[in-house]
């Protein structure tokens, strides 16, 4: 591990007092403002559907479920700094918090999430702490089992069906952690992500969602998986690297 990674792991701290379920923080808006003006967004905007979304149903349509079921937590991390390996510093935290909370109920794992909020971080950094840290961190969470959501103010991240529609566009910068799940197909594996990289999720969606899967569903993943190796065998723009996936936290490190 390096001297930067152990600099940027002891960084990042929860503020004390900070955790709290989404239905108790309004007790703390008076030293977490970021709380009301982030949930406000979530009923406003998050929970409810959109005429540009390019389906039905609320923005995240799995949400509403857990606010009701009482199963996502906020919490405040400072950061001390705000370069994107900062960025990459809370993952571990991020990745325990969440499953401090959520326990080893699998009906609690698969609905919880946990918002944190970044106060250290101005608003003219906010994209490259979060964007930047959500490119370092992602591939290690997808291996843990989860899913890292990156969101700021100025965030240009569209809709899966309406890529014009900024559905990560939040008032204050916010990562969000919820388990992989199914339905996480359809952002693991688009045109948009270079080929290596998909290969290397699906591997990865495989090896932690394939029990879950029906027949069918799991011969299209393995048939996506076998499409990409054919491309990348016959393409002079993979190196093995690519193919194999190779990726990890800063500094190496794994969570559960």
């Amino acid at each position: 591990m390096t001297a930067t990674a152990i600099e940027t792991r002891r960084c990042a701290q929860i503020e004390q007092g900070s955790l709290t379920s989404a239905a108790t923080a309004g007790n703390l808006l008076d030293r977490f403002p970021a709380y009301g003006a982030g949930l406000d967004w979530v009923r406003r905007f998050v929970l409810r559907p959109h005429p540009d979304l390019g389906r039905t149903g609320a923005v995240c349509p799995r949400l509403g479920a857990a606010l009701r079921a009482d199963l996502v937590w906020l919490v405040t991390i400072r950061t001390g700094r705000t370069t994107p390996v900062h960025a990459a510093g809370v993952g571990e935290l991020l990745a325990a918090t969440f499953h401090q909370q959520v326990g080893d109920d699998p009906a609690r794992v698969r609905a919880g999430a946990v918002l944190a909020f970044f106060p250290d971080v101005p608003a003219e950094l906010a994209g490259d702490f979060i964007d930047g840290g959500h490119r370092l961190l992602r591939r290690w969470f997808v291996a843990a089992g989860l899913m890292l959501g990156d969101f700021h103010p100025d965030s240009g991240v569209g809709s899966v069906h309406n890529p014009a529609l900024p559905v990560m566009r939040s008032p204050d910068p916010m990562f969000a952690v919820r388990a992989l799940s199914r339905h996480d197909l359809l952002f693991l594996d688009t045109e948009q992500t270079p080929r290596g990289q998909r290969l290397d999720y699906l591997r990865l969606y495989r090896r932690r969602l394939a029990p879950q899967l029906a027949p069918a569903e799991l011969a299209d993943l393995d048939a996506r998986i076998a499409a990409l190796l054919d491309d990348a065998s016959t393409s002079p723009f993979l190196s093995a690297d690519d193919i194999d996936g190779a990726g990890s936290l800063v500094g190496g490190g794994r969570v559960r």
